[in-house]
């Protein structure tokens, strides 16, 4: 069974109806949805930003350097400065989502429960009923977990500790991406909450190789390895440091990697997991098994 854990909801990009056939042309039988993300459509990255991003962050040295670039991105709204849009696909901006719509994912549930299954996507920012809004989503027929975003959300880690702990106790994995400095405190979370299921989206991202060794030695850590924030060669590196049954398969669809039609392309980062020089049955975890009996399905 391959199933892509970190996928999102974004009807504008691509409809469940379309999706569900990308799905059946690539042979994926189960897409962990998210909320989008954005307010407007978020259009594709430069390669040479996505290639020095992915550099820089990887670096000890120059992820200082990164953090800061980072600062600049945004406007006090969300938004992305005009600096940085001819970096874009057509040099469009974009504007971040503060609140998730759970409920879009919820629709796509009830309307093919046998294709999708959802994340509960939270912040603690200006919420204080984020645990009511937890207790009210995992009502909902394949809700299979939590995703947090402090990096997207702007707040420090330790803002997660309500969730976190709620979700340790009912045995929720939490998906979340990391940010720089208190947005990325990814051993005060695995150390504070050791029976909590973490899944570091992207590889990780921003720190990459510096926590692979806390995902490899910690047993309820793992990594996905969706986004175009990734390479074929990042992957090879990524899985070979935290070992493949650490590792879960993920598109972070349907942003970046669109194919010549425009319509993203499902194959691309399957592709790079079925190149990888692994055994079959290794291959098979990365692409659903592993994340399987992380979720207990």
């Amino acid at each position: 069974m391959v199933v892509d854990c970190h996928a999102h909801l974004d009807e504008r990009v691509l409809s469940l109806e379309m999706l569900s056939g990308k799905m059946d042309e690539e042979g994926i039988d189960r897409v962990v949805l998210i909320p989008r993300i954005t307010e407007t459509v978020e259009p594709e990255k430069s390669a040479v930003l996505l290639a020095v991003q992915r550099t820089m962050m990887n670096s000890s040295l120059l992820r200082p350097a990164a953090a800061a670039v980072s600062t600049t991105f945004y406007d006090e709204y969300g938004a992305l400065r005009p600096l940085w849009r001819p970096f874009t696909q057509g040099r469009q901006g974009y504007i971040k989502s503060t609140e998730p719509d759970n409920e879009s994912v919820a629709a796509a549930l009830e309307k093919m429960p046998e294709r999708f299954w959802g994340w509960i996507f939270l912040t603690p920012r200006d919420n204080p009923n984020v645990i009511e809004d937890l207790e009210r989503w995992r009502a909902v027929p394949g809700m299979i977990g939590v995703k947090v975003h402090p990096y997207w959300h702007h707040y420090p880690m330790r803002e997660l500790s309500g969730i976190a702990q709620r979700a340790e106790e009912l045995g929720l994995p939490l998906l979340i991406h990391l940010g720089f400095g208190a947005q990325g405190a990814y051993q005060w979370l695995a150390e504070t909450y050791p029976r909590l299921r973490i899944i570091f989206a992207h590889a990780g991202m921003p720190f990459f190789k510096e926590m692979w060794p806390l995902v490899r030695d910690h047993a309820n850590a793992y990594i996905d390895l969706s986004s175009p924030h990734l390479s074929e060669r990042f992957v090879r590196i990524a899985v070979a440091a935290v070992g493949p049954e650490k590792c879960f398969y993920g598109t972070d669809s349907p942003y970046g990697f669109s194919s010549a039609t425009g319509v993203y392309d499902y194959g691309v980062i399957k592709g790079w997991i079925e190149r990888l020089k692994i055994t079959d049955r290794e291959r098979e975890g990365i692409l659903g098994r592993n994340f399987l009996r992380m979720v207990g399905a």
